[in-house]
């Protein structure tokens, strides 16, 4: 038998899956899932990986694809900005790739004078608060908090202190910085609800903050995206954990803080997909 027959009858081994695929979501499975909610969020994380190829008739990018239909790292854009749209991608990504890990990655409004934020800082969430809730009856405007999880523990205590440690997060950034100096990453509370807030001497901002006296950042999908995660574990194997990194664009407690926004959004949008793509990178090489 020549040995180019010999070659062709050999029994080719089929890819075998990761032990991470448990579950298998409609068309596919990941391990990590981004996601952006405006452009310049998702351009910044696209800009910093390889996130070349659609999946399927999806409006999904993906990274590199292990076995057929199974991939390291996916990156999704929201329809649109909010928690309702952002809690229903999060539903929309689960089932179709029922991915292990979801990260939010954009950028943020900061609380000017709270742990030393400053613009271009990256917040990690340690747990999530949504202000809209709130009783208004007999001359009062009294908050209701309603509980819901929190960011992955494992995430922030193990995969985001090592990417702090390494810091080589910080070379991905790649963007100019309005100003000299480098980045943070502050852990912390975030806010979020469904108004843009931006004015110091707004009364009802005010009332926000003042109760909220711990949070570091606000933004309008972190509460979204819990609840979407939340809502996805609906299979008894399947436990989506989360987490929320957010690049501080401007101080919603600031005079002129729309100028900030300009002069930093695509500064802060780096700082967020470097430091997110750093967490996603390090999921990868652990449970490769």
């Amino acid at each position: 038998m020549s040995q180019e027959l010999a070659h062709s009858q050999e029994s080719v081994e089929p890819c075998r899956k990761p032990d991470w695929v448990r579950l298998p979501g409609r068309i596919g499975n990941a391990l990590v899932a981004i996601v952006t909610i405006v452009e310049e969020e998702h351009k910044a994380v696209r800009e910093r990986s390889d996130f070349n190829d659609l999946v399927g008739n999806t409006p999904y990018l993906r990274r590199k694809e292990i076995c057929p239909n199974v991939y390291d790292v996916i990156l999704a854009k929201s329809t649109d900005r909010s928690n309702t749209p952002c809690s229903e991608l999060v539903r929309n990504v689960a089932e179709l790739f029922r991915p292990e890990f979801i990260i939010l990655s954009g950028i943020a409004g900061g609380v000017s004078g709270r742990d030393g934020i400053g613009l271009g800082d990256v917040i990690v969430a340690d747990h999530v608060d949504w202000y809209e809730m709130r009783k208004i009856a007999g001359g009062k405007d009294v908050i209701r908090k309603q509980a819901f999880d929190h960011p992955s523990m494992y995430l922030r205590e193990t995969i985001t202190q090592r990417v702090k440690i390494a810091g080589r997060w910080l070379g991905n950034v790649r963007e100019d910085r309005p100003v000299e100096g480098q980045p943070k990453v502050l852990e912390g509370n975030l806010i979020a609800g469904d108004k843009i807030l931006g004015d110091g001497e707004n009364e009802y901002q005010r009332k926000i903050l003042e109760e909220f006296d711990k949070a570091l950042a606000v933004d309008m999908e972190s509460y979204g995206l819990a609840r979407g995660v939340y809502n996805a574990r609906s299979a008894r194997h399947y436990n989506l954990n989360y987490l929320v990194v957010r690049g501080i664009s401007d101080l919603v407690d600031d005079v002129g803080n729309d100028d900030q926004r300009k002069k930093w959004r695509d500064y802060a949008a780096a700082t967020a997909a470097a430091f997110a793509l750093g967490v996603a990178d390090e999921i990868v090489a652990i449970c490769a």
